[in-house]
């Protein structure tokens, strides 16, 4: 599968989702990803939650996908979603992949959501031999990243 024309699509819908909350949508993709032999509809979903992820949590301020291909040991792709959105504490990050957990009380009742969106990320990334990581900082944002295996010459 190549890559590009999925990113594309994908920032084509989150764009109206930035936009609700002002913020600056921004691509940044290396060229030449390679070809993945993941399932497109899944790594769809992962993209979207993510955006959205990232365009709720974050008011006039900017997200970024950010797509590359790296090698270590073997080629991979790892795709990044960072904002400068509301971000979190390191006790709130330990929690952030169990089913049915949000970050806080407080960011459930202002936010909404049913805390399983990051859950269903990170297991539909690792059944296609991928992870996903988080790296945040209270008040200085996130980034979410997924690595895939793929991204060779084809």
């Amino acid at each position: 599968m190549q890559l590009a024309p999925l990113i594309e699509e994908v920032i084509g819908t989150a764009r109206q989702l930035a936009e609700q909350n002002k913020n600056r949508l921004i691509l940044d993709a290396q060229e030449n990803l390679g070809a993945l032999t993941v399932d497109p509809l899944r790594l769809r979903q992962i993209l979207l939650n993510l955006l959205s992820n990232a365009c709720k949590f974050t008011k006039e301020g900017e997200v970024k996908l950010q797509a590359r291909r790296v090698r270590n040991g073997r080629y991979w792709v790892e795709l990044s979603v960072s904002d400068t959105g509301i971000g979190m504490t390191p006790e709130q990050q330990i929690k952030l992949f169990e089913e049915f957990t949000q970050a806080d009380s407080s960011t459930a009742q202002r936010f909404g959501g049913t805390g399983l969106g990051l859950a269903i990320t990170r297991k539909l990334a690792r059944m296609m031999g991928g992870d996903v990581t988080v790296a945040s900082e209270a008040g200085k944002g996130s980034v979410f990243t997924v690595r895939l295996p793929g991204g060779a010459d084809t």
